[in-house]
């Protein structure tokens, strides 16, 4: 049965299920076509077994998950740092276990073999095969044939991620929107819908008193302004159920003027969102990402 293998394999990575019959329930499957799909992975070293627990009664159920040693993931990170772009490469395993990172590298700009000779010495024989590519671009940056060229020459899915989008894969609520507002960056969001979830392209392009770059954050009326420009914007495109608004910091006098103003603005919107303040420091999406692209993969 053709898409229930991936069906199940996507479900173990994210870690919606992890028995036989919970992998059928959610997979649509039956549980003898799940066991046979299981045993098919397992014996390409794709998954393992992760213990047994309690079923509730009767015998106790296995627990499976994505093996870790089945092959390698690279995640390429860059930003721009005045006119060059800054960035660096990580291997991890197949669960977003950091196994060798490179030293951070200068980029006057990126062309589709930048990254090859990287990763050519640490794929050589004898090396876990390369499963899976993570790329995290800036958005503005133009298209130079990288994901193709790497697709093509790795033989390996090649995927766009940033910091949004790691963020909105750990949160399976339906119809929620997920912002990542760095300070001295560009915004990020993430939209999850019918269990997809989708980046929301270039936000800095969208209308705003000033660049995002060049908000001054300690002017709380410029910074109230932005942000609930930005939610409404969202809103009226996405009609999300809720947003979740990552920064690296948030004060009580900031989120209360933000959940007034987006309030009044979305007087006569007949399901305004609930919106929602989380405190997201950039060393932590670090980790998020790289189980988001081991997810992905």
């Amino acid at each position: 049965m053709p898409g229930a293998e991936d069906r199940i394999r996507r479900l173990l990575r994210e870690g919606k299920a992890d028995t036989r019959p919970a992998l059928a329930r959610l997979a649509g499957v039956s549980a003898v076509m799940a066991g046979r799909i299981i045993g098919r992975l397992a014996a390409r070293g794709e998954v393992e077994e992760a213990g047994t627990g309690d079923s509730g009664g009767g015998r106790p159920v296995m627990h499976y998950r994505p093996a870790a040693s089945y092959g390698m993931l690279a995640h390429f990170h860059a930003e721009a740092a005045g006119r060059m772009l800054q960035g660096g490469m990580v291997l991890t395993d197949m669960r977003g276990g950091p196994l060798r990172r490179s030293r951070e590298m200068g980029f006057a700009m990126l062309h589709a073999e930048s990254l090859d000779d990287w990763l050519d010495a640490n794929t050589r024989r004898g090396a876990a095969p390369l499963r899976g590519i993570s790329l995290d671009l800036p958005e503005s940056m133009p298209d130079c044939g990288l994901e193709k060229h790497l697709a093509e020459r790795y033989g390996c899915p090649v995927h766009r991620i940033n910091c949004a989008l790691a963020l909105a894969m750990q949160d399976t609520r339906e119809h929620t929107l997920t912002l990542y507002l760095p300070r001295g960056g560009q915004p990020q969001g993430a939209h999850r819908r019918r269990g997809a979830v989708s980046a929301c392209g270039q936000l800095s392009l969208l209308p705003a008193a000033v660049p995002w770059a060049q908000l001054d954050h300690s002017d709380t009326t410029a910074v109230v302004e932005a942000v609930s420009r930005l939610v409404l914007t969202l809103t009226c495109a996405l009609a999300p159920q809720r947003v979740v608004l990552h920064a690296e910091s948030w004060t009580r006098k900031l989120t209360t003027r933000i959940r007034f103003t987006c309030a009044t603005r979305l007087e006569q919107c007949a399901n305004p969102p609930k919106l929602s303040f989380r405190e997201t420091a950039p060393q932590e999406t670090q980790p998020l990402i790289l189980r988001a692209a081991a997810q992905m993969a």
